[in-house]
C-alpha cells in the first residue's frame, strides 16, 4: 500500500487526517472511508466537505471524490495550502450518482509526500 492514513481529530463537527504517500498507485484508492468516523450513520448518506488541504507531494496527486465517475476535487504537486489562512471556500462533495461519500487518492506516477486534509461533516452524522 502506497498510502498511510492516520487520523488527528475526529470530532462532532470535522475531520483531520494526515495521509503519508510513499509509491504509485495506478488505480485510485480509498484513503477517508466516511463511514468510520465518529457518529456516522455509514448507509452511504455521510458526506464531507473539504475545507482545508495542505501537501508536499513529489508528482501529481488527485484528491476525488468517489461515485459512479468520481469527481476530482483537489490536483496537488509540489507545496502549498488551501482553505486554511486563506478564507478560500469549501469544496462540497459534488459526486453524482453512485457517490458514497468516500475520498480516494490517485498517483499515476510515482509520488511521495504528505496531504493533511481538513474536512467538515456536512451530511448523514447525527452529531450535526
Amino acid at each position: 500500500m502506497a498510502y498511510t492514513t492516520q487520523t488527528l481529530v475526529d470530532s462532532d463537527f470535522e475531520i483531520v487526517t494526515k495521509t503519508t504517500i510513499t509509491g504509485t498507485n495506478a488505480t485510485a484508492l480509498k484513503v477517508i472511508d466516511v463511514g468510520e468516523y465518529e457518529s456516522a450513520a455509514d448507509d452511504g448518506s455521510d458526506r464531507v466537505a473539504i475545507v482545508g488541504c495542505a501537501w508536499s507531494v513529489s508528482s501529481q496527486l488527485d484528491i476525488e471524490f468517489n461515485a459512479t465517475s468520481s469527481v476530482v476535487a483537489l490536483s496537488l504537486n509540489g507545496n502549498g495550502s488551501y482553505g486554511f489562512a486563506d478564507g478560500a471556500p469549501e469544496i462540497q462533495n459534488n459526486a453524482g450518482s453512485g457517490v458514497d461519500g468516500d475520498i480516494y487518492f490517485e498517483n499515476d506516477a510515482a509520488c511521495t509526500g504528505f496531504v493533511i486534509l481538513r474536512m467538515r461533516k456536512t451530511a448523514g452524522y447525527t452529531s450535526i
